[in-house]
């Protein structure tokens, strides 16, 4: 591990530097949506107060109040896709990252290393393609809207400030609980997915074998324990956006109560005792249900946060991991190979999925491996390809101790799954796991002459 660990949101925010002039991008066009919002606004109020107060109606206000409102909207449909596309570029980066760890170190099996890749997608994605721009879009644009109400009435700035600030501390104490139930929700999903696909691979044998029966009460207990963990994501998620409306319908019942409290001359305003100016208290209200739009999102997205924190958790000490140096010769030859009382359980497991297992191979040949399901094929394979560390027993490649053999076995072989796992990217990044890496001479011939037929590899 690194000397100088990182925390989950630190690791997230380093990973937004290569999007930046993307997102600096779209906060621009997201500012100019909102300056696009307030100007049709102000035309539309100056329509509704001339119509109203003095019976005249002019189309040409309308028409320009038209023309600014579809310019929002298209600034905001650039700025999304902006937003959506940095999203995607930082999520590809992460996964790149991830996929040598996963076969270079690997201590699941090829099936709970997708379900992983999936889920660390499902969990990511959200956090870098909404919360970070709407995190952005709702101070600016936030701040936006408090200068102009602060500019034509103060009063209104205020109440709409204490929003903003109470807001994201309600969230704050909100999401202080949360990050551990998606934690956990995370753990729960990524272990009986796994065995859920298990299960179904399986099914032709289950049947056979007259085991359905308990099967059955097994997933199902399972099945109950992942609900139950949804359930309390979904509580959190609901708690959260019935708080953010209560406060937002509190905030423009104020607004509203104290313009037309204004209008009828009871409260203090610029025209106190004539009554307030109508067109002014009508852009006013206008505005503020905007106010709390880039805010809505926020807080829809701070769940998305919260999932991505705790997926981040998992995430790190796989692509952060520093890679053992080398301690031995990976060129030399093969003279022996052989296991001697080896016993292997993975983590969190108690049951041993080999038991004091003891092999000679030879040097050549062809060797078969023979075993129900579940009976640790899998496993043993991948002790002999160097994946997974020995602690009980051990594997010797040419008389030597297990951490020696186990950094030969990782540079000399390889291990197929029965259900391959298949990369984003060319062939030749599936092969090599880094495109800067160039055909090694311990590739057959023939793999590299298929490779240089490829375009771009």
């Amino acid at each position: 591990m690194n000397s100088n660990p990182q925390s989950a949101s630190q690791w997230l925010n380093k990973n937004i530097a290569a999007v930046r002039n993307m997102y600096l991008s779209a906060s621009v066009l997201t500012t100019l949506s909102a300056g696009c919002f307030i100007v049709f606004c102000w035309y539309l109020s100056l329509f509704a107060a001339l119509w109203l107060d003095e019976g005249r109606i002019l189309p040409d206000l309308l028409l320009y109040a038209a023309a600014f409102l579809t310019g929002r909207y298209m600034l905001t449909l650039f700025a999304s896709r902006l937003n959506y596309k940095a999203g995607n570029v930082v999520v590809s980066r992460i996964k790149r990252k991830l996929y040598p760890a996963l076969l270079g170190n690997n201590k699941i099996d090829s099936i709970a290393s997708t379900l992983m890749v999936t889920r660390i997608n499902d969990d990511l994605k959200p956090y870098f393609a909404f919360f970070i721009p709407y995190t952005m879009a709702s101070v600016l644009v936030s701040g936006l809207l408090l200068v102009v109400c602060f500019w034509v009435e103060k009063w209104v700035g205020i109440i709409l400030l204490v929003s903003f600030l109470v807001i994201p501390f309600l969230m704050s104490i909100i999401g202080m609980g949360a990050e551990g139930i998606h934690q956990k929700h995370i753990n729960l999903f990524m272990k009986y997915s796994a065995v859920f696909y298990n299960r179904l691979q399986a099914i032709a044998e289950i049947v056979n074998l007259d085991n359905f029966k308990s099967q059955y009460r097994f997933l199902s207990e399972r099945s109950d324990a992942l609900n139950k963990a949804t359930i309390k994501v979904m509580r959190v998620a609901i708690l959260t956006s019935a708080s953010l409306e209560l406060f937002v319908t509190l905030s423009i019942a104020m607004v509203a109560i104290y313009l037309g409290l204004s209008l009828l001359g009871i409260m203090v305003g610029p025209d106190y005792g004539k009554g307030y100016d109508f067109r002014t208290a009508l852009f006013l209200l206008t505005l503020a249900p905007y106010f709390f739009f880039y805010l809505r999102k926020f807080v829809s997205a701070y769940h998305d946060r919260n999932r991505a924190l705790a997926a981040t958790r998992l995430l790190m000490p796989l692509v952060t991991e520093e890679p053992d140096a080398p301690s031995v010769d990976t060129n030399e030859t093969l003279i022996s190979f052989g296991i001697e009382k080896l016993s292997f359980a993975y983590p969190d497991s108690p049951v041993k999925v080999l038991n004091k297992i003891s092999l000679k191979f030879p040097a050549k040949g062809l060797v078969l491996v023979k075993g129900i399901s579940g009976s640790g094929k899998s496993t043993l394979l991948k002790i002999c390809a160097g994946s997974l560390p020995v602690a009980d027993g051990t594997v010797t490649v040419n008389g030597k101790d297990n951490s020696c053999s186990r950094q030969w076995l990782n540079a000399n072989t390889s291990y197929m799954n029965q259900f391959p796992f298949i990369f984003d990217g060319t062939l030749h990044y599936n092969v090599f796991l880094d495109k800067k890496k160039k055909c090694s001479e311990r590739y057959p011939e023939f793999l590299n002459k298929i490779l240089d037929k490829k375009q771009n590899g």
